[in-house]
C-alpha cells in the first residue's frame, strides 16, 4: 500500500528548515552590517530587524541586537538605542553586553544612576569581567560614591594587574577624594602601563596643577601638546580657572633706570627734575601669567607703591640706613593704569616729584610695586609673585 501524500505534508515539505532560517537570518545580519559600515544607518537597522524576526533566540539576533543600537547611535537616535538594549535584555536576560551598552547610553546622557544600575546588572551576570567591573566603577565615581568606586576599581586592578585602567580609575577616584599622593601612585602606574595615556597625563597636571607645582604641570602640558590638543585645551583651561594669577616680568620704559640705588639724584633720573617742586610720570610695565579682570587691574586701589621693608625680598629702602631729609616720597598710589589683554600687560604710571629745594634723592631699586586685585575669574593674585622690586624681582 503507497504513502499517501496530504496538502499539509505538501505544505511542510516547502517550509525552510530552522537551518535555512538561520542562514536567512545569517545574511540579513552581513547585509545589515554592510550597510553600517556605508552608513546607510536606516537599511542597517531594517536588516537587522529582519535578521532578528528570521532567528530570535539565535546568536544572530544577539549581535543584530548590538549592531542595530550602534546604529541608532551613530544616526543620533539614543533613546532607540536604549530601546533596542532593553529589547534585547528582554530575549537574552543572561547576556550581560546588553547592559554594559545601556549602562554606556545612560552614561552618556548624563544619567549616572541608572547606568550604576546596569552596570551592576552587568557585573552580576559576568563578575569576572574587567569592563564590567571597570564600567561600574566608572559609574559610581560619576555620582560621586567614592568609596564604591575604589572598591570596583580595586576589583578591576585585581581582575587584570597587567591593565592600566583600574589604576587610572583608581586615581582619578583618590584625586576627587583629595587623597593627592595616593592619586599621583595610581596615575603613575597606569603611565607605567601605558604611557600614551593622555588621560592620565591629564589628571596628573591637575593634581600638580593643585599642589601648585609648575614645572610639573609644564611638563604635563608639554607631552599633552603631543598627545592630546583637545586635553591639552582642556587642562589649560582648568588651570586658568584655579590657579592664582602671578607676575612673571616687569620692565620700565627706557627713560627710568629701576635699578638706581640708595642716593640717587632724583634730578639726574630726568631733566625734567632738575627744578624744584617739578614732578614727571614715569611708567612700569607688569606681565601677569594669564588673562586677568579688566576693571581690577584698572583700579588704581589695587596697586600700592612703597619703600621694600623686608630684608628677605632684596634688602630694606636704602639699605636699611636713615633717610636724610633730602629723600622723596613717592606717592603710594598710581596716576593710571592701562591693560593689554592680547599681551596680559598692565602699564602702571607712577609720579616722581622733586623737593622744594632740588636736591632730592631716592632708593629705585628698593621701590616695591605691588598688585592685590584679580584674575577673569576671581581668583586672588599668587602672594608669592604679587609684587616687585628691582633687586628682588617678582616677590
Amino acid at each position: 500500500m503507497g504513502t499517501t501524500i496530504t496538502a499539509d505534508m505538501l505544505f511542510a515539505s516547502m517550509l525552510p528548515s530552522m537551518a535555512q532560517y538561520d542562514s536567512i537570518s545569517a545574511g540579513a545580519l552581513g547585509s545589515g552590517i554592510d550597510k553600517l559600515t556605508a552608513g546607510d544607518y536606516a537599511t542597517a537597522v531594517r536588516e537587522f530587524r529582519r535578521c532578528i524576526a528570521l532567528s530570535p533566540y539565535s546568536n544572530n539576533a544577539l549581535s543584530a541586537f548590538e549592531y542595530m543600537a550602534n546604529a541608532f547611535t551613530r544616526s543620533g537616535k539614543t533613546s532607540d538605542a536604549m530601546q533596542a538594549c532593553r529589547q534585547a535584555i528582554s530575549v537574552f536576560p543572561s547576556a550581560d553586553g546588553m547592559n554594559l551598552k545601556l549602562g554606556n547610553l545612560l552614561y552618556s546622557q548624563g544619567n549616572y544612576t541608572e547606568a550604576v544600575v546596569e552596570y551592576k546588572a552587568a557585573v552580576t551576570k559576568n563578575p569576572t569581567s574587567n569592563q564590567n567591573v571597570y564600567s561600574l566603577g566608572e559609574g559610581y565615581l560619576a555620582k560621586g560614591s567614592y568609596a564604591d568606586a575604589e572598591a570596583q576599581f580595586k576589583r578591576s586592578i585585581q581582575l587584570a594587574p597587567k591593565d592600566s585602567g583600574g589604576y587610572y580609575g583608581l586615581g582619578k577616584t583618590y584625586e576627587r577624594m583629595g587623597r593627592l599622593n595616593e592619586a599621583q601612585e595610581q596615575l603613575k602606574k597606569a603611565l607605567a602601563i601605558k604611557p600614551g595615556l593622555s588621560d592620565a597625563h591629564y589628571e596628573l597636571g591637575m593634581i600638580y596643577a593643585e599642589q601648585r607645582e609648575t614645572r610639573k604641570v609644564d611638563s604635563e602640558l608639554a607631552i599633552l601638546s603631543e598627545q592630546s590638543l583637545e586635553l591639552y585645551a582642556q587642562l589649560r583651561a582648568q588651570i586658568d580657572k584655579t590657579s592664582n594669577p602671578r607676575l612673571i616680568a616687569a620692565y620700565a620704559a627706557t627713560n627710568l633706570n629701576l635699578a638706581a640705588s640708595a642716593g640717587t639724584q632724583v634730578s639726574t633720573i630726568d631733566s625734567a627734575l632738575a627744578t624744584a617742586g617739578a614732578t614727571k610720570n614715569f611708567t612700569v610695565n607688569f606681565i601677569f601669567d594669564k588673562e586677568m579682570d579688566t576693571a581690577s587691574v584698572l583700579n588704581v586701589l589695587n596697586w600700592n607703591i612703597s619703600r621694600s621693608t623686608r630684608v628677605a625680598t632684596g634688602g630694606l629702602y636704602n639699605w636699611g640706613m636713615a633717610l636724610s631729609e633730602t629723600e622723596v616720597k613717592v606717592a603710594p598710589m598710581p596716576v593710571n593704569v592701562t591693560y593689554d589683554s592680547s599681551r596680559l600687560t598692565a602699564k602702571v604710571t607712577f609720579s616722581i616729584t622733586q623737593n622744594d629745594t632740588g636736591d632730592g634723592t631716592i632708593d629705585l631699586s628698593h621701590l616695591v610695586f605691588k598688585f592685590k586685585g584679580t584674575d577673569g575669574y576671581g581668583n586672588t593674585m599668587d602672594a608669592a609673585a604679587d609684587e616687585y622690586n628691582s633687586i628682588s624681582r617678582i616677590v
